[in-house]
């Protein structure tokens, strides 16, 4: 009995191994295969990426080319396009801030017909309730009622730029650097255009400084235009909509000028490339209207 129980067990465990040799043999030969597989499927993906993105790349450098044949035909056709666009009009930049220049403005403006007469930079420091207060008080100038020293210094400003009266807080804010002031201020003009933009966001110097400007113009019959660089880190363009003037967002482009010109010639509206924005350009075809 134990040789024949022994005999059987041998026999059980000799075909166990067998089986378990057998199933690691036809493991490994499977695993082969499906190993042989995914490298192939991988290989042929990486030439499909490989292909779609040689054919990407042609495609982009075609679209390069032809993006640059748009720019130069655009400056080809510029100066045509705004030619005798603002012919005699008296133009007073604002820059609201000193991190943002638009003074290279000044020669588009010039090549459409009109006469940038000053080019003024509001700094920094401007917003300084209790610096503006010391200057007042110390040379004895009147603030009227219910407005803080920076609108009064503000509003005074914007008198001197649009009609040329100088106030005597004026002498004080160019000796203490508070503004930056450059062309003639001894004739009114015609059209202001407030520049915009910040590095920073501060609402409360928009509604101190940028407001006070429009306003003020507005008072007088001055019509004005809010505008900025296309890349802002903060952008008041929100805001120019609000006090419901024309604005232009991307002012430093050939497409943005264009903008700002034909707008200027009576076109009001929200031009530009942002969100803010409801049309590129100008429609030409609309008749000229006054703001």
């Amino acid at each position: 009995m134990k040789f024949y129980i022994v005999s059987i067990a041998s026999i059980f465990l000799a075909l166990a191994i067998g089986i378990y040799i057998g199933f690691s043999l036809n493991s490994k030969d499977f695993l082969i295969e499906q190993k042989e597989g995914i490298v192939e499927g991988l290989e042929k993906q990486f030439a499909d990426l490989r292909s779609e993105n040689d054919n990407l790349k042609n495609e982009m450098e075609g679209l390069e080319k032809e993006n640059q044949l748009y720019k130069d035909f655009s400056k080809a056709v510029y100066p045509e396009v705004i030619k005798n666009k603002l012919n005699g009009i008296k133009i007073a930049i604002i820059e609201t801030t000193d991190d943002y220049v638009y003074s290279g403005l000044g020669q588009d403006l010039k090549m459409a017909g009109g006469n940038v007469v000053s080019i003024t930079t509001i700094k920094d420091d401007f917003d300084d309730e209790e610096f503006l207060k010391k200057i007042y008080e110390n040379h004895n100038i009147a603030k009227k009622e219910g407005k803080s020293y920076v609108q009064q210094a503000m509003e005074d400003l914007t008198n001197y730029i649009i009609t040329s009266e100088k106030s005597p807080i004026i002498d004080y804010l160019n000796e203490d650097n508070i503004i930056g002031t450059v062309g003639e201020y001894n004739e009114p003009v015609d059209y202001i255009i407030v520049a915009g933009g910040a590095n920073t966001e501060d609402p409360n110097r928009v509604n101190l400084i940028d407001k006070e400007i429009i306003e003020f113009a507005k008072k007088n019959n001055i019509p004005v235009i809010g505008i900025e660089k296309e890349n802002v880190n903060y952008s008041y363009i929100s805001y120019y909509k609000d006090l419901r003037i024309t604005t232009v967002d991307n002012a430093d482009t050939i497409m943005g000028k264009t903008a700002l010109i034909l707008a200027m010639e009576g076109r009001p509206g929200n031009y530009g490339v942002k969100s803010t924005s409801e049309e590129l350009i100008p429609n030409v075809n609309y008749p000229i209207t006054n703001e």
